[in-house]
């Protein structure tokens, strides 16, 4: 495909709105990011538009995943295992860590649109830049940072990147994810620990040092919006602050066919919902402080799975 077939970027001034920064507060080294990487992509045609609607649709009625079923532990166990063994034979590339849902050459969701785009890891590319923003903007004053669903740990190596010298801390409930995290920490030779860790049942043997960010990226969306236990565990702990990347139905406008789409999608399938009703009423009983919430307009073919919720306890 040629470049003009794809007639309009996301730009950095783009990136800004979506996160509800001033680009004048983005390093260096972040717009350089979003100029190496190819943000070109072109709405679809008419026709195109309605089979993507009427594929969604098929989607939907044929959909039988139920988040938080019993059998996703296997499979959960068996996708971070085999990004374990990628990772090992591959010589411990970066890139064998990239999860198995961020797929390659889908359309995707785009300011309550589906566009396609030039670059095939459109999603993971704007992954990519929203991390760095998000890791530079919320961690710079912690000593520590602990990911809750860690997965493949690729998040916490950009943390160290970043931040090399932080103390990392990465758990999740498959024995799997938490082997691959410790197989990075030796191999890479960084600050970070894997411990396994049920975000239903929280150990609270499990302690958070003073001064230290906690986040979730992608995983309270897997707890069928079971989500009280782990978040007074958080609110026990102390972090100084807390960060969730994740699905929030509520933030979704009803007059939107896209978002409607998206909707019944995230329905049927039983991601968490009610975070934000939550994260509010904790904040009215005087628990949490609620410093922002921000769609980000951005998604996969089928969700938007990264909106941006940040707090932090009284």
């Amino acid at each position: 495909m040629k470049s003009e077939q794809f007639p309009l970027i996301f730009k950095a001034e783009d990136f800004a709105k979506s996160f509800d920064d001033d680009i004048n507060n983005f390093s260096s080294e972040l717009y350089k990011k979003i100029t190496d990487l190819n943000f070109r992509y072109r709405l679809p045609t008419k026709e195109e538009n309605e089979q993507l609607i009427y594929n969604m649709l098929l989607k939907i009625d044929s959909d039988k995943q139920i988040i938080g079923a019993s059998e996703r532990k296997e499979v959960w166990f068996k996708g971070w295992n085999e990004n374990l063994q990628s990772y090992i034979e591959s010589g411990f590339k970066e890139e064998s860590l990239t999860p198995k849902f961020v797929r390659q050459g889908n359309p995707i969701r785009l300011n309550q649109k589906f566009v396609f785009t030039l670059d095939d890891n459109f999603e993971l590319n704007f992954i990519q830049i929203y991390r760095q923003w998000f890791i530079e903007k919320f961690f710079d004053q912690v000593d520590n940072v602990y990911e809750f669903g860690c997965g493949t740990g690729f998040n916490l190596l950009h943390v160290n990147k970043i931040f090399p010298k932080k103390k990392l801390f990465g758990s999740d409930f498959v024995q799997s994810a938490v082997d691959l995290v410790n197989e990075i920490s030796k191999s890479k030779k960084i600050p970070l620990q894997g411990n396994l860790f049920d975000m239903l049942r929280p150990d609270y043997s499990y302690k958070i040092f003073p001064n230290s960010a906690v986040y979730t990226f992608g995983a309270l969306e897997q707890l069928a919006s079971n989500l009280d236990p782990i978040l007074n565990f958080f609110i026990s702990q102390k972090p100084s602050i807390c960060i969730h990347t994740e699905p929030a139905i509520e933030l979704y406008e009803d007059n939107c066919l896209v978002d409607y789409l998206a909707k019944k999608f995230q329905g049927k399938r039983g991601y968490s919902s009610g975070l934000i009703g939550k994260l509010k009423a904790l904040e009215n009983q005087d628990k949490i402080e609620i410093i922002k919430i921000k769609r980000l307009y951005f998604g996969s073919y089928f969700m938007e799975g990264y909106n941006l919720i940040v707090w932090k306890p009284r």
